[in-house]
């Protein structure tokens, strides 16, 4: 295992649990990891200078480098020439972060090919999932919950994440990223993975946070739409039966209400009395963002300035919206950009067909999980969180398009005791080439 690949699976150790490191100790861990990571990423870019990166791939890097300059951009314009009032720390952090997740792109992009790849961050991944699970019921046993807005019914945990709401979405980012490693590797679910699964659902359930469980469920259901539609009926009464029965059977229950609050207007003016849930409450927030926005349509308010600008000082909530409001209209599509050619570069990577006839369908399985799972968080990044500030969860939604990318092979005789061997083998070998040797 090279030494990249041993920094990429320690740091992403690190960085899942750092938010919370941040919160408990009020220290500033994750932004030296995030540092770290760039300056790392500069290395690994420097070693892949000769390698050819895949032509989606490199459709995503523009568009992510678009996005950076126009933040740069806008925030240059908004600070001197328009004499607005701007935050700079905050503009400064949020180009960082984009500036972050561009070195972490070249950095998975350097070591996805290396056949220890997706075995290793299925092995992560799934102590990663465990420990995040294990973290939530501690503090739920312990009493260390909380109640976050006036909206809780009930007190929640938040893990080592910086809010229950992100605890939820890392928990079922983490869980599927689990879930492609092992049907990419075609692994059957162990006892180990039942263990896991059952402490990950307890910890879901503990988070109390519509959004994770919608994530969840979307994305089952369309990946059953895709591969066993005679199962989506069953699915859907049985998770809808399971809702209703839950705590969270309430806080769902309360959503009738938003086609009249939509309807009748009340959207346009803040009232707390006609906004039942935090729902309402989104909706009239996008609604004056989006207004406010307007005024300078084109290069938007600056990045990071949505929480000064916002009448709650919180973000939008609409990851689409909170990007127009700070980059406006050309930030907005290529961020867009960006975001659907991470869908892109999952299903046009080439991947070799190798090894029993079968191959075929595991493939397009993984492919449906993968478009299930991106439809899912882009569901929620539009209607109920502002996903592009969950640095995270993004992370680890990257590292999900690049374990579909990869390429695992099969293999005819499984080393004994490996539960990993069948990615051993490579391509050439299974059909009796002779190695290819790198151009000089």
């Amino acid at each position: 295992m090279n030494a990249l690949l041993v920094f990429f699976l320690a740091f992403t150790l690190l960085r899942s649990l750092s938010n919370g490191i941040d919160r408990l100790y009020n220290i500033n861990f994750s932004s030296t990891l995030s540092v770290t990571a760039i300056l790392v990423g500069l290395v690994a870019t420097w070693h892949m200078r000769h390698v050819r990166i895949h032509r989606s791939l490199f459709t995503t890097l523009i568009c992510l480098s678009i996005f950076i300059v126009t933040c740069g951009l806008s925030s240059f314009v908004n600070a001197f020439e328009a004499r607005n009032i701007i935050d700079r720390y905050a503009a400064s952090y949020e180009i960082l972060r984009y500036a972050y997740l561009f070195m972490f792109v070249m950095l998975v992009a350097s070591l996805y090919r290396s056949p220890a790849f997706c075995p290793n961050v299925h092995r992560v991944f799934l102590f990663l999932l465990f420990l995040m699970s294990v973290m939530g019921l501690a503090q739920h046993l312990t009493g260390y919950t909380e109640l976050v807005s006036a909206y809780d019914k009930h007190r929640r945990v938040a893990g080592l994440s910086s809010h229950p709401v992100s605890f939820s979405l890392e928990l079922v980012l983490v869980f599927c990223v689990c879930e492609l490693s092992r049907r990419k590797l075609r692994l059957p679910i162990g006892r180990s993975h039942i263990v896991v699964y059952l402490f990950f659902l307890v910890a879901l359930g503990l988070a109390a946070s519509r959004t994770g469980v919608v994530l969840l469920g979307v994305t089952f259901g369309i990946f059953l739409f895709a591969q066993r539609p005679a199962l989506l009926p069953a699915f859907a009464t049985a998770f809808a039966a399971i809702i209703w029965i839950s705590p969270l059977g309430e806080s769902f229950s309360e959503l009738s209400s938003v086609p009249e609050y939509i309807l009748s207007g009340d959207f346009m003016s803040w009232d707390w009395r006609t906004a039942p849930t935090s729902f309402h409450w989104r909706i009239h927030h996008w609604y004056y963002l989006s207004t406010l926005a307007l005024e300078r349509p084109w290069i938007g308010s600056g990045p990071g300035q949505v929480t000064l600008y916002s009448p709650f000082s919180l973000l939008a909530h609409s990851q689409f919206v909170e990007i127009f409001f700070e980059t406006g209209v050309i930030g907005l599509i290529s961020f867009t950009g960006f975001w659907f050619s991470l869908s892109l570069a999952a299903t046009s990577a080439p991947q070799r067909r190798v090894g029993p006839s079968g191959k075929q369908s595991a493939k397009a399985e993984i492919l449906h999980f993968w478009i299930a799972m991106f439809a899912g968080v882009t569901l929620v990044a539009l209607f109920d969180a502002s996903f592009n500030k969950e640095t995270v969860a993004l992370s680890y939604l990257i590292i999900g398009m690049f374990v579909v990318m990869t390429e695992v092979e099969s293999v005819t005789e499984r080393e004994r005791g490996s539960r990993y061997s069948q990615s051993r083998l490579k391509p050439w070998a299974a059909e009796g080439l002779s190695e290819p040797q790198p151009s000089r």
